[in-house]
């Protein structure tokens, strides 16, 4: 057997995908679940080799006696890698009109919670001195950390901050040998997507008609999106890898934002999301 890989958010989706993949080249994986029912699960699937750890990566309270769990379970192997793939996608809505605490919300899920996860597990990943056996960072990204857009800025400013995180912690972690990795997708068929139901909270608004085209896009993308083992391949790439890559895009609009002028991608977005400006009466 390989060595220990840490995966939070693993109850399904990616997560839980990723798990499989590395399991079946030899790795160990211990996922984290938020409902003892999900580990459960998740083992019946992938067998002895998952061990799940109940953690909510937002619950700062739970995170010193998961740490001390996986102490045990890794012993003085510690850990080849963190996958960081816990997160949330919704609530959306207009930055205009929706609630400050939704927004803090969703950064405490997925720019908090991760960075608390990360700074917890750090000392099991060789961010020591003496350490000899340096592991990996590994955050799940988006397209969403490139292109903004609209009536899902809430979940680009998170993942644009993920970026920035991401970037930091590469350089500052080198003095340690761990390498820091974002995978950046698009669209994936995963039940997150499931999850973002429509939002009538905007019916009266003049968003109501964007409102409506997002939540047509949403349901495109878990019927169209791109296969869960994408990531996954690019998870265990980016673990295998003598020297892997500091960023691993997966969709081709992250380089096609980066052409295209600033106007044109806001025509662009607006059109498709129905924002367009109404003539004056």
């Amino acid at each position: 057997m390989k060595s220990f890989v840490l995966i939070t958010g693993a109850s399904s989706g990616i997560g839980l995908d990723s798990a499989r993949l590395l399991i079946e080249q030899g790795y160990r994986v211990i996922g984290t679940v938020r409902r003892e029912e999900d580990g459960v699960r998740a083992r019946a699937i992938l067998g002895e080799a998952f061990l799940p750890l109940r953690l909510d990566v937002s619950d700062s309270a739970g995170l010193p006696q998961a740490v001390r769990q996986v102490e045990q379970w890794v012993g003085a192997d510690g850990l080849a890698a963190l996958v960081n793939n816990a997160g949330i996608a919704s609530p959306s809505g207009p930055l205009m009109l929706q609630p400050l605490e939704e927004i803090r919300g969703m950064f405490e899920v997925n720019l908090f919670g991760l960075l608390a996860v990360t700074q917890a597990f750090l000392p099991l990943l060789g961010a020591r001195q003496d350490s000899t056996r340096p592991g990996r960072v590994i955050n799940i990204g988006s397209v969403s950390g490139r292109v903004a857009t609209p009536l899902t800025g809430c979940y680009a400013a998170t993942k644009h901050a993920l970026e920035a995180v991401s970037d930091a912690l590469r350089v500052e972690l080198g003095i340690y040998g761990i390498a820091v990795v974002v995978i950046e997708p698009g669209p994936i068929c995963t039940p997150i997507w499931s999850k973002a139901q429509p939002d009538t909270r905007y019916v009266d608004s003049d968003y109501a008609g964007a409102m409506q085209a997002l939540f047509g896009l949403l349901a495109h993308n878990g019927a169209k999106g791109a296969p869960v083992a994408t990531v996954s391949r690019a998870v265990l790439k980016a673990i295998d890898a003598p020297r892997p890559k500091p960023r691993y895009p997966l969709n081709p609009m992250w380089y096609l934002a980066a052409l295209l002028p600033t106007r044109l991608l806001d025509r662009l977005l607006a059109k498709r999301m129905a924002l367009l400006r109404r003539p004056a009466r």
